[in-house]
């Protein structure tokens, strides 16, 4: 028995199944951090470590014939450039974050009624002891709002949102630029951040008894709740918070 028939695979080969089983640990890494909602940075590492060890073989196999192992390559390629490309998706799309602080103690909260005069409601508990702003507010058709102050106008540069009477909507700033969903349950900070960035919209049918959370043209999270909608044409109230640096 001669030398070659005893020596193991060249080194080349096993170099390209080293890589090509890197490149799959990574892909898989990759592809159950971003169903899972993982970390960004884990998923963008992964992503593009696969494309890369992808990258390297086929440059490697320049000038050789086409394998059925080199559409593992390709599809190596794929996979870490598509997982890649979500986490820069979620980094350029996500709420900008900030600090939480404990909220004030209850105070009257200043509010407008229907027919625009300011009123004074006693304050209610809020359903998140985060939240930096909070206030209340009645809403006809056409009446922007921007939520940090509180203020209701017509449109403007700061407004976050508007109200459609006549199909009970609530749009967004800018005819939807900006996100708004639906949101069950209790409203905080990191929930409705991390809601806005798995399903959103540009504008919601205004639902008595239902949150929903929101990003502001300040870029702030917040969230409003529907506490009474008259129909057809009418007024919306609104309760809201807001999440400031």
């Amino acid at each position: 028995m001669t030398s070659s028939e005893t020596a193991g695979p060249p080194a080349r080969t096993r170099e390209a199944v080293l890589f090509t089983g890197l490149g799959l640990v990574a892909d898989t890494a990759a592809v159950a951090q971003l169903a899972v909602s993982g970390s960004v940075t884990g998923i963008l590492v992964t992503g593009l470590l696969a494309a890369l060890l992808g990258f390297v073989l086929l440059l490697r196999r320049l000038g050789s014939a086409l394998r059925i192992a080199d559409l593992l390559v390709a599809v190596l390629i794929a996979v870490g450039a598509g997982t890649a490309g979500a986490a820069f998706d979620r980094l350029l799309t996500a709420p900008e974050a900030s600090a939480a602080i404990p909220a004030a103690s209850p105070t009257a909260i200043p509010a407008s009624s229907a027919g625009g005069e300011e009123v004074t409601v006693p304050a209610t508990p809020s359903p998140s002891t985060t939240a930096t702003g909070e206030g209340q507010v009645t809403l006809a058709d056409n009446d922007y709002l921007d939520l940090e102050s509180g203020v209701v106008s017509e449109v403007n540069a700061t407004a976050d949102i508007v109200y459609n009477a006549p199909y009970t909507d609530l749009w967004t700033k800018g005819g939807g630029e900006l996100r708004i969903t639906p949101f069950d349950g209790t409203p905080t900070k990191a929930a409705c951040a991390a809601r806005l960035q798995r399903r959103h919209y540009g504008s919601v049918d205004a639902e008595k008894g239902v949150w929903y959370c929101l990003e502001t043209t300040e870029r702030n999270v917040a969230a409003v709740r529907v506490t009474d909608v008259s129909r057809p044409g009418g007024s919306v109230t609104l309760s809201y918070l807001v999440w400031k640096p």
